[in-house]
C-alpha cells in the first residue's frame, strides 16, 4: 500500500462497475497503486448489486450508464449496505442524473474525465465522509437547493 490510503492507515476495498472494460481497467490502474484493493468488478447493475452484497466493499464506484441502471444499483446497494460509500461516474454532466444519484444514496458524483491522478484522492475523501462533486455541478446543486426551498415556501391562495 502506498500514498493516499497507506499514509492514512486505511485499506479500502472497492467494487468497480462499468460495462466498458477499458474504463474499469483505467480506474483500477489509477487507484490500486494508492493502496485501494479492488475486490470485485461488474459490467451490469444486477452484477454490481449481487457482488456488493457478497463482497461487502467499503466503497462502490458505479457508472451511471451501467446496463440495468447504475442509479438504481446505487439505491439497492445503499439499502442493503448502508455503510458502503458510493461514487457515481458519468461521461455526461446531467443535473437530473446527479440529483437522482444523490437521492439514491450516492456519496460522490464524478465525471469520467476526472484526471486519474485525482481519482484516488476523491475516493479517499468520500471514504472519510466528504462529498466528491465537480465544481460546476456543485454550483448547480446549490441552485437546485435554493430553488426548491423557494418553491416550498410559496403560499397558494
Amino acid at each position: 500500500m502506498s500514498d493516499a490510503a497507506a499514509s492514512n492507515g486505511i485499506e479500502l476495498t472497492i467494487l468497480l462497475a462499468d460495462d466498458q472494460i477499458p474504463a474499469r481497467v483505467g480506474m483500477k490502474r489509477a487507484i490500486e497503486p494508492h493502496g485501494f484493493r479492488v475486490v470485485a468488478e461488474a459490467a451490469s447493475a444486477e452484477d454490481a448489486v449481487r457482488l456488493a452484497q457478497a463482497r461487502q466493499p467499503d466503497l462502490c464506484v458505479l457508472a451511471v450508464a451501467l446496463p440495468g441502471n447504475g442509479i438504481e444499483a446505487a439505491r439497492l446497494i445503499k439499502r442493503s449496505l448502508p455503510s458502503t460509500k458510493i461514487v457515481m461516474m458519468t461521461s455526461a454532466a446531467r443535473d437530473e442524473d446527479m440529483l437522482g444519484a444523490l437521492r439514491a444514496g450516492a456519496d460522490g458524483y464524478l465525471l469520467m474525465s476526472t484526471p486519474s491522478s485525482r481519482l484516488p484522492h476523491a475516493i479517499l475523501g468520500v471514504a472519510r465522509g466528504e462529498a466528491a462533486l465537480p465544481r460546476a455541478m456543485t454550483a448547480r446543486l446549490i441552485l437546485e437547493f435554493r430553488e426548491r426551498g423557494t418553491r416550498r415556501r410559496l403560499v397558494l391562495p
